[in-house]
């Protein structure tokens, strides 16, 4: 009687339609407990894919060859949709049984194989009902997927900074996303820093990695390292941190998720702006934009997005314009997006807007000096103001502590307790923040108004040719929300700055004045103007 070497064949995959099935081991501990008397190659053909598609697994693919060469003649298995679950595959064993290369197939779960004609139709009954099952599976699956998107769920994996989550502890529930109470607030104070338009997205992958110690949630055999700078990358074009979910069918469709957003539609389109039109870092583009994505339109809110405009001139050569405008992504659009401006015009602007805050640098001389006089009498005013801080707090400390004595000893009920405690209790409180408040800017303001006036003096010399972070530092130091309506800019300036507004332009051309007199007079006139502006 002929000997049949059996290959034991093991496969798990984890699409959805085979998520129940045996695990590897336990295949193999019911195939062994069953069939372990047989002679069983010794090779190992064991592995997780899927078998929806036909060659696309390397060890069934080399069991099929042995068996082509005559050294493994049966298979075992723990049921037929083990070996096949499409029609080219099936067909390629049931060929090989009947031309007598597969002499015997034994599967553990309890189906059994003769291999005779009616046997091998059976064979291929169940086979091809795998084969149904896997696609109608697919297709209802992708129905599935299709009215989740349009309900505004996530189909896949939360991406970083959510969870997914079943509604039910049983683990059967509805499949949600949430908010991941660890990465979420550090993905949006990332955001949070690529929108300042100071820091690259290299710039904040390190941050990230080096500075915040972040890590992506630890999974079953991925995650718990260090963040890839391709990810982060990823982050800032994933439309779904907005609050909207893309129908992967239709590029210009968008529904609205069931999930918290964590930035707006607006702080996206910025991101987009600050990345590059075709969502390329901003190192990789062509041209780099000092003000795209920086300026707001003061029609919509929009942000003021820029352009290339080549004209050919009668000469036969051709120029180059850089024109902003409006990105009127608002609904209804925008009556602002028509209205170009062209980059030189809008220089024009800033430079006039600039020159009224320049500093001439004997100007940050004298503002340092004062500024350190300045600083000293502060501190020796807020030493007193922090002491009677402290005696505040102390005394306030101490009648929380006798109000808790009385009742201890029950000279009052708790109700009384309760009533005098909280209203202490907010007292303190606001006397502590107080205190940290007078601290904070004892400490913050000498450093704010010395780097704002490094940043003013020759303003306009460095804003053109400083590279975009420099120019944008510029204009930051001047106000906030610069904003285009009908081609004009504005800006809201710093209120503490309007001395330095009125006064700037006329100091600096009374400094050059001063420069052209005599050595003698020179020094004497300078000190004038000192005392003014100090002033």
């Amino acid at each position: 009687m002929e000997v049949i070497i059996y290959g034991k064949y093991l496969r798990k995959s984890t699409e959805e339609a085979e998520r129940q099935v045996l695990s590897l081991d336990s295949q193999d501990d019911n195939i062994t407990r069953l069939f372990g008397a047989l002679p069983i190659s010794e090779e190992k053909f064991r592995e997780s894919k899927s078998a929806f598609k036909p060659h696309n697994r390397p060890d069934f693919n080399r069991l099929i060859k042995l068996i082509d060469d005559g050294e493994i003649k049966g298979i075992l298995a723990w049921h037929p949709d083990r070996l096949a679950r499409n029609e080219i595959e099936a067909a390629e064993i049931t060929w090989r049984i009947r031309q007598g290369y597969i002499k015997d197939l034994k599967f553990a779960s309890g189906f059994t194989f003769e291999n005779t004609p009616e046997g091998i139709m059976m064979l291929q009954m169940v086979m091809s009902q795998s084969q149904y099952f896997s696609a109608k599976l697919s297709k209802d699956v992708k129905r599935g997927n299709a009215q989740k998107r349009k309900n505004g769920g996530l189909t896949g994996r939360a991406p970083e900074g959510y969870l997914n989550q079943r509604t039910s502890t049983t683990g059967r529930g509805t499949a949600i996303v949430i908010k991941d109470p660890e990465r979420f607030p550090l993905i949006r104070k990332a955001f949070d820093l690529f929108l300042t338009g100071e820091y690259s997205a290299q710039g904040i992958h390190t941050i990230m990695s080096e500075e915040w110690g972040y890590r992506t949630l630890k999974r079953n055999k991925t995650g718990g390292g260090a963040i890839s700078k391709a990810s982060i990358y990823k982050i800032f074009r994933n439309v779904r941190y907005a609050g909207l979910v893309p129908d992967p069918y239709d590029p210009e469709r968008f529904y609205k998720a069931d999930f918290p957003a964590m930035i707006t539609t607006d702080e996206y389109d910025k991101v987009q702006m600050l990345l590059g039109r075709d969502g390329m870092p901003r190192l990789a583009s062509r041209k780099q934009f000092a003000l795209r994505g920086f300026i707001r339109c003061g029609k919509c809110g929009c942000a003021i997005t820029a352009e290339l405009k080549r004209k050919q001139l009668k000469n036969g050569h051709v120029k180059t314009y850089t024109y902003y405008h409006c990105t009127g992504r608002k609904a209804g659009g925008c009556e602002q997006r028509g209205l170009n401006m062209r980059e030189d015009v809008l220089y024009e602007q800033l430079l006039s807007l600039l020159d009224a805050y320049e500093l001439h640098p004997k100007m940050l001389e004298w503002a340092m000096d004062a500024l350190r006089d300045f600083a000293k009498g502060e501190i020796e005013e807020c030493v007193d103001v922090q002491a009677a801080q402290r005696n505040s707090i102390v005394g306030t400390q101490n009648q929380l502590d006798k109000l808790l004595d009385m009742a201890t000893r029950g000279l009052i009920d708790d109700v009384e307790y309760m009533t005098k405690s909280m209203l202490l209790k907010s007292e303190l409180k606001q006397l502590q923040e107080a205190q940290a408040n007078a601290v904070h800017r004892a400490e913050n303001w000498h450093e704010v108004a010395t780097q704002t006036f490094e940043k003013l003096v020759s303003a306009k010399e460095q804003f053109v040719s400083g590279d975009l972070a420099s120019k944008k530092d510029i204009l930051l130091a001047i106000g906030q929300n610069p904003v285009l309506l009908d081609r004009k800019l504005g800006i809201t300036p710093n209120k503490w700055l309007n001395p330095i507004e009125l006064t700037a332009k006329g100091v600096r051309m009374e400094i050059e004045k001063v420069r052209t007199l005599p050595q003698q007079i020179q020094k004497a006139s300078e000190e004038a103007i000192r005392l003014q502006w100090c002033g």
